[in-house]
């Protein structure tokens, strides 16, 4: 059966086979079968499309090349890529391939579209010169972790490897040719390494793709030392520091984890369109602190997590799959809200009432209204809507998150009825953590019961960043959670 004016099955979604043929890749099955499902028509048209193809993957025998098994083990790619000039090396790293999922259009292998600083020997020694690690030194993880029963993981020791896409790692020379492609100084080198650290501009390919950024932040002294811009659009173009690191990601996510466009899905934003900006740590209100001094690491000797302090610099990333919402409707409304005037203080109801006002409480119910689901979320604020949060008796972050956490809630037949439901919680038989049903049993128990719209399962799990973005009171709101965080200054 076929439905009028949609495109094949195998057309629109050869990207989910290369997606499971990755993973399977990846887990010890390089050859497992994969069938394309549409996602579009009526469950019988749905049905007819794939049913058949299904019963013949199951029941026909195994060909001697799907019974292979083993771990992927990765051939080590040449050291040296190309010699040339530098218009064939320019030429070479631009070369492209054509993608099916593109309607055959052509694809960069090595870059991100864009021309590409060529990484002779003489400029990947150059890069080198920016940090203290040798160049044939493994991309690790700078701290363990703890152990997590829940999740059935144990305790890790510092120094586990990094791997991207298929088992691939990476040294710090790797990292240094990526950084000289993208244009960066030596001085952005620790940054460099701690981005890989995080697995570059996106996770380990294959993911989900997106259209919108990954989104990567630099908390700490260390922003000042290289330049970088926190101030007036500090994620628009013009910055070096900015700029390079955020595209420095994007190459690695290309060239370590394969993540080429429309052959294999990234994870978690897209990494071309990667950003990376400094929070502005002179814009804090007084008693603020930055994402540094928020975050911790693992210290594996006295078996506990410790926070970075105001002398560390780190580097967080926040997986942007979904939007970052901005309801701040016309300029001038957060600026006027506490003189009693225009619309956000006629939204609250304070309208010709002046006053210390809380403009959250205008924004959050119309994200939770557009969600419905449970989660944290990280703010990225203009410094003069953190000051009004000041004013409003907000004197740390922390009471920002918990206020959120005490305020907010959905029940959990609104939380059912929204798409988070079937795949993040088998289908509703996993565990609800505040109540210890399962997530079916508390639906019919207790259909009014009480969600923490914000947060989840901590309130700590909600983030508030200060940084500049176009305008002085705008402000961005990602559905990410707090970003993962590691340090810069392990790499110096």
């Amino acid at each position: 059966m076929e439905i009028a004016g949609i495109p094949t099955v195998e057309m629109l979604y050869a990207d989910q086979a290369n997606f499971f043929r990755n993973v399977a890749l990846t887990n010890g099955c390089p050859n497992i079968r994969c069938v394309a499902v549409p996602r579009i028509g009526t469950p019988a048209e749905m049905v007819a499309q794939y049913y058949d193809k299904i019963v013949k993957a199951l029941t026909d025998p195994l060909t001697a090349k799907e019974k292979e098994s083993g771990l992927y083990s990765p051939p080590a790619p040449p050291r040296v890529l190309f010699e040339g000039t530098g218009d064939e090396s320019q030429d070479f790293l631009q070369q492209t391939v054509l993608i099916e999922n593109c309607r055959q259009c052509p694809i960069a292998k090595y870059t991100d579209g864009l021309p590409v600083i060529i990484p002779t020997e003489e400029k990947v020694a150059a890069m080198l010169t920016g940090t203290s690690h040798k160049a044939t030194e493994q991309v690790v993880r700078p701290f363990g972790s703890p152990a997590n029963p829940a999740f059935g993981m144990a305790e890790t020791a510092p120094g586990a490897l990094i791997t991207y896409a298929n088992q691939y790692s990476s040294t710090v020379e790797k990292v240094a040719v990526c950084a000289v492609m993208a244009g960066c100084k030596p001085q952005y080198m620790p940054a460099a390494l701690a981005m890989a650290v995080l697995g570059g501009a996106s996770t380990n390919c294959p993911g989900t793709s997106s259209m919108v950024a990954t989104w990567v932040v630099v908390s700490g002294p260390y922003a000042k030392e290289i330049g970088m811009n926190p101030g007036h659009e500090s994620m628009d173009i013009g910055n070096m520091a900015n700029m390079t690191l955020g595209r420095v990601g994007c190459l690695m996510t290309v060239n370590f984890g394969g993540c080429i466009t429309g052959a294999v899905r990234s994870d978690s934003g897209n990494p071309v369109h990667s950003v990376c900006f400094p929070e502005d740590a002179d814009g804090l209100p007084q008693g603020w602190v930055g994402l540094n001094e928020e975050s911790t690491y693992y210290d594996s000797t006295a078996k506990k997590n410790v926070n970075y302090t105001a002398k560390d610099s780190v580097i967080g990333k926040l997986g942007a799959q979904w939007f970052g919402m901005n309801w701040s409707t016309y300029p001038g409304y957060f600026r006027t809200m506490n003189t009693g005037q225009m619309g956000i203080a006629r939204m609250l109801g304070v309208a010709g009432k002046p006053g210390n006002y809380n403009w959250m409480e205008y924004v959050l119910p119309r994200y939770i209204q557009a969600q419905t689901g449970v989660g944290g979320i990280t703010f990225l604020l203009h410094s003069n809507l953190a000051q009004l949060m000041y004013q409003a008796g907000f004197k740390t972050k922390d009471s920002i998150y918990k206020w959120m956490w005490d305020n907010y809630f959905i029940t959990v037949t609104q939380h059912y009825n929204t798409g988070l439901w079937e795949f993040p919680y088998d289908d509703g038989r996993a565990i609800e953590p505040t109540s210890g049903k399962s997530w079916n049993d508390l639906l019919k128990t207790d259909p009014n019961y009480k969600l923490h719209a914000l947060g989840g399962s901590n309130y700590a799990s909600n983030c508030v960043i200060i940084g500049d973005s176009f305008a002085d009171e705008h402000y961005y709101l990602l559905p990410s959670g707090r970003p993962g965080v590691t340090s810069i200054d392990k790499w110096r």
